[in-house]
């Protein structure tokens, strides 16, 4: 149908869709799109605008009284496409190990087929333009390397994620014109959801009330709901749902904002480049059949037994900002949010020679060209363990529209620092059976050489939030179900990492994109209702 602006609509509009989605990011967009060429009905929520507006971003701001979440307003983005128009693009799927059964951490097995789920990555591979070559072996592609493509179960496994171009990371650059064209979809932007009317006898939702900045509202009933807001948000909308409900909604469970966690990084060495020919050839971004291929090193699941920690995986962290590429990679970030600035252009072809030369670089070694002077950072990021302790509630502080905002009551705990040491420890065994330490040693961080330090003091979350709505079989531990439905109202489902039971070693979109496919497929047996 359209997509449409509740800011400049007329007064107390209302919508009847067979879905609502709330979120019009990846999750919401996928699912909603899916959902529409079924021929059913669906009404997209999305509080954002087409373009980022620093009021509505400021709707984003948490209530953190230890001021410990760094990431509330730099790792989420409302808007249409939401984060995605920020997304750095890493498309990597969890291991399965550690979605199993992980006795010696005391975490359960996901409730879902980790099957089931892998049956998207074709799709997906396909939409964002990534290819289908394996997540595990480059060897093929780019022969002659060592070490970090050998597969190595005493301390890293290497896999490399796969990355979209800046432009095609932003969901709305491939659905945005059949969002515009469907006549069976309607996005509703700055429409920020706060009301709720619900059916208490038979334990339904029966609509959603949102509004707008300029004080516009919109009321939205429908049949299914599906909150696809990312985790703080979904969290927060469950939690005022419960208290629009006199909190008998999730009355049965202890788990609703609890459980929340993120991955945690800090950078634990840096690489001696004196050779830097060398160190590019093993470290720096690979291009295979022009899809950009980063080094994900994760801690090997026999080291994660050995030590009884999480899962991590370390990476290289290249700070660009000061080289001649600067005005490139910004260029590409315009791209993904649909501006380019010609100022940037202009600095890009001042260093042309750096320009070319990295062209050469990529043609011939089919690798990004990192300029001698530029540090190559190994980064460690850690599955930070669900800790009940770790919540999100609501605040008595209200945000620009009147609604609670979200309280954090969330820090790193000793089992995430138990991870990073261990995890820094068989890095430095690894450099040094690899050989690399005769030809690139690393220069440690003081963080990790001090045994009285605390490596979670200068640890800061990776914008993966997940967790506090929590996917499970017992209610009363869980929130939603395996089939992402809410078991205290079926007719709800939560398409977010908020469901994840546990982060594992991966970065969550891709999962998330998987989630939202298979829980749009999933309601294909609902009957056909036309509006």
């Amino acid at each position: 149908m359209a997509i449409l602006d509740l800011s400049v609509a007329g007064p107390d509009l209302g919508e009847t869709a067979s879905f609502c989605v709330v979120g019009a990011g990846i999750a919401g967009l996928l699912l909603a799109t899916r959902l529409a060429r079924r021929k059913r009905k669906v009404v997209v929520l999305e509080s954002g605008s087409l373009r980022f507006d620093p009021q509505i971003h400021a709707l984003n701001e948490i209530d953190d009284p230890a001021r410990r979440y760094s990431r509330a307003l730099t790792g989420r983005y409302r808007g249409l496409g939401g984060s995605s128009s920020r997304w750095g693009g890493r498309m990597i799927p969890i291991s399965p190990a550690d979605s199993g059964d992980r006795h010696h951490i005391a975490q359960h097995e996901w409730p879902i087929n980790p099957d089931v789920l892998d049956g998207y990555e074709p799709e997906l591979e396909t939409l964002f333009s990534v290819g289908h070559d394996s997540f595990d072996e480059i060897d093929s592609v780019t022969p002659g390397l060592s070490g970090l493509l050998r597969a190595d179960e005493e301390d890293f496994k290497a896999r490399w994620a796969k990355c979209p171009t800046f432009k095609r990371c932003n969901i709305v650059t491939m659905l945005g014109d059949e969002l515009r064209s469907s006549p069976y979809v309607t996005v509703w932007l700055n429409a920020t959801v706060g009301g709720f009317g619900l059916d208490r006898e038979a334990g339904r939702l029966l609509a959603l009330k949102a509004q707008s900045l300029s004080e516009r509202r919109i009321e939205v009933t429908a049949d299914q709901f599906v909150i696809a807001a990312g985790t703080i948000e979904s969290t927060r909308l469950l939690l005022l749902l419960d208290e629009a409900s006199d909190r008998h909604a999730f009355a049965g469970t202890d788990a609703l904002g609890r459980y929340f966690q993120d991955h945690l990084k800090a950078e634990v060495a840096q690489v001696d480049r004196h050779r830097s020919a060398l160190t590019n050839h093993l470290l720096s971004y690979r291009f295979v059949k022009g899809t950009r291929r980063d080094l994900h090193l994760e801690l090997s699941h026999d080291a994660q037994e050995t030590e009884a920690v999480s899962s991590a995986f370390v990476y290289v962290s290249m700070d660009l900002a000061n080289s001649g590429l600067a005005a490139i990679k910004s260029i590409a970030h315009g791209l993904q949010q649909r501006k380019v600035e010609i100022r940037q252009v202009g600095l890009a072809m001042r260093d042309f020679k750096l320009v070319a030369k990295g062209a050469f670089w990529r043609l011939w070694h089919k690798q990004l060209y990192v300029p001698p002077g530029i540090a190559f950072r190994l980064m460690t990021s850690i599955e930070q363990l669900p800790h009940a302790q770790n919540r999100i509630t609501l605040s008595d502080k209200k945000d620009r529209l009147g609604m609670p905002k979200a309280r954090f009551d969330w820090r790193p705990r000793a089992a995430d620092e138990r991870t990073f040491r261990a995890t820094a420890q068989h890095l430095k065994h690894y450099w040094q059976r690899s050989g690399f330490d005769n030809l690139c040693p690393l220069v440690w961080d003081p963080s990790v050489t001090n045994p009285y330090g605390h490596i979670t003091d200068k640890a800061e979350a990776c914008a993966h939030p997940s967790g506090s709505a929590r996917m499970g079989t017992n209610p009363a531990t869980s929130v939603v179900g395996p089939d992402l439905r809410c078991h205290a109202l079926p007719n709800v489902a939560v398409a977010s990492a908020a469901v994840f039971p546990t982060a594992g070693s991966a970065n969550p979109t891709f999962t998330i994109m998987k989630l939202a496919l298979w829980l749009a497929d999933s309601y294909q047996q609902l009957p056909l209702q036309l509006f």
